[in-house]
Formats: structure tokens, C-alpha cells, sequence
């Protein structure tokens, strides 16, 4: 029985949820969100009118203003980000037995089992789950449907935006030999590039080719490449895996030399991981520091818990270590600090409740519960630990 696999990819997320939350940017048709026109940062997002200047996502703050220099450029708020993924969630989860996010702003619905409710097509329940979001979230969305996670996720790219792809069992062939063999997962410009050279630029090329010729034009990658010209891939959805890492790092409007500045950042940045954890039911075993100089030499450092953790303070510690040592070697180097990073890795389901835990972690962590409440409705700011608001007054002075 092949896969039925639906990807809900949320069109222009961060614009439009930046939009919907400050009224007078609903109305600018060149809008980029990921910093300040002056930043360092990179773009999270651009609006459909902005990327037909070749403003992309990850693309530098100051590259997307050379290309579309009449772009308003802003600062969005993770939590309102959050907030609309999780009702997203929500409502997919009315729809499918089965959902994985894969992003904030892109999920995948697994069908299997459904045939005799949907014994045909897919295609209204899309138009139901498209109906939904927009009436609920005030977003579009573009969905693709196909018998594995690649080829909806490529029929959702193709429907972009706002449309509705399907690609029945039987019909993978003829629907990817219309593509670039760059548009397949995998292939970067790199590896494009290389293929190029070999004559290879359509996936319908690599159709015709049996894999033992594809193999002894490009080497070993070949059964791979060829699977997936096939439109060959998982057809099921694992719920239950947890994410291997949450991070959260930023580039500085300015090189810091001041190492007080940047433990504040860290506990700002420690303090959004280990609330990600606790809404994920995650505990973290293993944390880690970046740094990246003035000069793009990027460092990291990391150090395992005697405990995994969700706890901020117990984070914090672990990295309040890290950073003296490192920060130090930028000294000795006579760079400044350009990007700074926290994350956690080794992630694992949280345990119950230890009922003999000492009495002073229970504390910590009925305090932290007191403090999740509170933001969870006024935002994560509303609660923010001094050192980092002393932090904060120090850079606008």
C-alpha cells in the first residue's frame, strides 16, 4: 500500500505573522523580517514581492539590502512565532491521525489507514486543512500530497503559494522529471554544480539512465540519486522522535569585547532553550557555546551534565563555565566576539518526577513552572532575570 503523506508549508510564515501582529506592515509589499536594515543578521523571511529582487532566507541583512534597498526591514518576536505554530498544530491535528512538525512553519500529516475515508483523493481534506488555517491563524499555506515526506514536500513547492499539489501513486515519474535536479533534497549548489559539469541538470536524465551507468558517471551517491529521482522515500511519520538539538544564537549589531554583555545574552538565550524543552517535555544532557570572532573563526565548546536538565539555572551553569575560557582565546587572538550561541543537545524524553529530589531543586523548579505561566500569557519578557535588564540598559546607553 503506498504512503499518503500530506506537507502543510506555511507561506512567507515569519512576514505574515509579523504582519498580522503589527497592523501597519500589512499594507508594505516589500517587507524582509530578520533584523534592522543596519544588522548583521540574516533574513528569516521575505514577502513574495521582495523575492523577486533574489532577497532569499539565510541570505545577510545587508546583501537582501543592496538587492531591494526599498524593503522595510524589521525585528519579529519568536514567541508570536511559537504561538502561531502551536494553533497551526492544533489544527492539523483535526485532520490526520498522525502530525510531526518539522518547523515552525511546516508539518507533515500521515493518512495511512484512511483509504476508505478517502478512498481517491486527498485534495479536499487539503482544501478543508487550507480553509482552516487561514480562518483560525489569518495565514496561507501551501499543502502537497504524495506517497513519501520528499515528494509532498516538493509537491508543496510547486503549489506555492497558497495552492494545492497532488501526486497519486504512479505518477512520481512523470511529476519529478519536470524538475531541476537542484530542486531534489540534498542537492546543494555544490554538488549542482558538480553534476552540471557531468551533463546532469533534470532528474528526467537521471531517469533514463540505469544505475549502474548513473554510478559510473557520478560514483557512489548514485543508488541514492537515483532513489530519489524515482521519488523514492520515507512514507511514514515517527511522532516520537525528539528533536536533536534547540538552540538560539544572534549576530551582533557590533563586535563585543565586553564579556559581561555577553553572559547576559546567554542568560537570555539559555532561558528561551529551556523553555523550549519544557513545552516539548524534553530534559537537555549536554550543552553547548558558540562563539564566532570578528575574523569568522568559529568556536565551540561543550560540557555534559551530571544530570539532564530543563531547569535554566542548571544550563546557565554549565555554560557560565564554557565562556570565560573561550571568550579568552578571542582575547588572545585580539578579535571580538561577532556571533554568540547557546544550545542543547543530547536530548531525551523528562523522567517523572524524582519524589526524593533535594528540596532546593523543587523550588527552582516550582519557581520556574510560576515563571513559565507568566510568559506563557504576557509573552517571554514579561519575566526576565535582572542581569540581563542591567545588560540591555548598558547597550541603548
Amino acid at each position: 500500500m503506498a504512503g499518503r503523506i500530506m506537507h502543510v508549508d506555511l507561506d512567507a510564515f515569519f512576514v505574515e505573522v509579523c504582519r498580522r501582529r503589527r497592523p501597519e506592515l500589512r499594507d508594505v509589499p516589500l517587507l524582509v523580517v530578520g533584523g534592522r536594515r543596519d544588522s548583521r543578521g540574516v533574513v528569516q523571511s521575505a514577502s513574495y514581492d521582495a523575492r523577486r529582487f533574489g532577497v532569499r532566507s539565510g541570505m545577510p541583512i545587508a546583501q537582501a539590502v543592496r538587492l531591494c534597498p526599498e524593503a522595510t526591514f524589521v525585528q519579529g518576536t519568536f514567541d508570536h512565532y511559537r504561538q502561531a505554530s502551536r494553533t497551526v498544530r492544533q489544527v492539523l491535528s483535526r485532520h490526520a491521525p498522525t502530525v510531526v512538525m518539522a518547523s515552525l512553519d511546516e508539518g507533515y500529516l500521515d493518512f495511512a489507514g484512511t483509504e476508505r475515508l478517502y478512498p481517491v483523493s486527498l485534495l479536499p481534506v487539503a482544501e478543508a486543512v487550507r480553509d482552516d488555517i487561514r480562518r483560525e491563524t489569518g495565514l496561507d499555506c501551501s499543502i502537497g500530497i504524495g506517497t513519501s515526506r520528499m515528494v509532498a514536500k516538493l509537491a508543496s513547492d510547486f503549489a506555492k503559494p497558497r495552492g494545492l499539489c497532488e501526486v497519486r501513486a504512479g505518477w512520481e515519474h512523470g511529476f519529478l522529471a519536470g524538475l531541476s535536479l537542484a530542486a531534489l533534497p540534498g542537492i546543494g549548489p555544490k554538488e549542482a554544480a558538480r553534476l552540471k559539469s557531468l551533463g546532469l541538470q533534470e532528474v528526467a536524465q537521471v531517469q533514463c539512465l540505469s544505475e549502474e551507468q548513473l554510478s559510473r558517471l557520478i560514483g557512489p551517491s548514485a543508488r541514492l540519486l537515483m532513489r530519489r529521482a524515482r521519488g523514492m522515500g520515507s512514507a511514514t511519520l515517527r511522532p516520537d522522535r525528539p528533536a536533536r538539538s534547540v538552540s538560539r544564537e544572534t549576530t551582533l549589531p557590533r563586535d563585543s569585547r565586553d564579556l559581561r554583555q555577553l553572559e547576559g545574552l546567554l542568560i537570555r538565550f539559555v532561558g528561551l532553550v529551556a523553555a523550549d524543552l519544557r513545552d516539548q517535555g524534553l530534559v537537555a544532557r549536554t550543552v553547548v557555546l558558540k562563539l564566532r570572532h570578528s575574523d569568522f573563526r568559529t568556536v565551540t565548546r561543550r560540557r555534559t551534565l551530571d544530570c539532564p536538565t530543563d531547569l535554566d539555572q542548571e544550563l546557565m551553569g554549565a555554560l557560565k563555565q564554557l565562556l570565560p575560557p573561550a571568550f579568552q582565546e578571542a582575547v588572545r587572538r585580539r578579535q571580538g566576539i561577532r556571533l554568540i550561541g547557546a544550545s542543547a543537545t543530547g536530548l531525551e524524553p523528562a523522567a517523572p518526577l524524582d519524589l526524593f529530589e533535594p528540596e532546593a531543586r523543587t523550588r527552582l523548579r516550582a519557581l520556574t513552572r510560576a515563571v513559565d505561566v507568566v510568559r506563557d500569557r504576557y509573552g517571554f519578557d514579561a519575566v526576565q532575570p535582572a542581569r540581563t535588564l542591567k545588560s540591555a540598559r548598558r547597550r541603548r546607553s
